[in-house]
């Protein structure tokens, strides 16, 4: 069965007669699902029907102008993760046959072969992996510019994206290392809570679950 935690949020949102709660979900599928799409499409045969971003978008502006969209999902019994992959294959679909509407003195096959032993599903679920950590960064990076936590962020990106030493951060900073190990772990703690939060809407599973709580429960000091 889908995750729970999701569909209840999704449920929730759409209930809001504003339309303010279905442009919240759309965004949100767009920022985490995205990437790991791009993914799959670069694997199909179709992915000469046009430039990944440029399909992907089209897809979304498509599938979630639809009002029974994610009622439909929620009735699949799917992962949304799934879903999205089926849906996308049916949108695919369409475009080869406007393509082949386009060619009239025959069926023009802009297929190409499959790369031998992929996995789409584990590609993209490895892809959502990273796709759910960059959303958790942006939106910790954000809250940090917003909260006048700006230095704090640079020691923490520093640190564990770069590698950088805390005294050789510190000196940048105007700081000494202990304070910015103590800036960088206050923002850690920042990340970690809001991959939580984002991990309780998408509620991964299995060996994908594992992978993104290494990012929460793991990291350098």
């Amino acid at each position: 069965m889908f995750p729970q935690t999701l569909s209840t949020w999704i449920r929730d949102r759409l209930l809001d007669g504003s339309g303010g709660g279905r442009r919240e979900v759309d965004r949100h599928v767009m920022e985490v699902y995205a990437f790991p799409l791009r993914v799959y499409f670069l694997g199909t045969r179709d992915r000469a029907l046009g430039e990944p971003d440029e399909v992907i978008q089209g897809f979304f502006a498509d599938r979630l102008a639809r009002p029974e969209f994610f009622a439909q999902w929620q009735a699949s019994g799917l992962p949304l993760r799934r879903w999205l992959m089926n849906a996308l294959n049916f949108y695919l679909k369409e475009l080869r046959r406007q393509n082949q509407r386009g060619h009239p003195g025959g069926e023009a096959d802009t297929s190409e072969p499959e790369a031998p032993g992929a996995d789409p599903a584990a590609e993209v679920d490895r892809a959502f992996v990273v796709s759910m950590v960059r959303a958790a960064l942006r939106n910790v990076q954000r809250d940090c510019d917003l909260n006048g936590l700006g230095p704090h962020w640079t020691s923490f990106f520093e640190h564990f994206s770069l590698d950088r030493a805390y005294a050789d951060i510190g000196k940048d900073l105007g700081v000494d290392a202990a304070r910015a190990m103590v800036m960088a772990r206050t923002v850690r703690h920042r990340f970690q809570a809001e991959l939580r939060r984002m991990l309780s809407i998408d509620g991964p599973h299995g060996e994908i679950d594992q992978t993104i709580l290494s990012f929460v429960e793991g990291g350098r000091s």
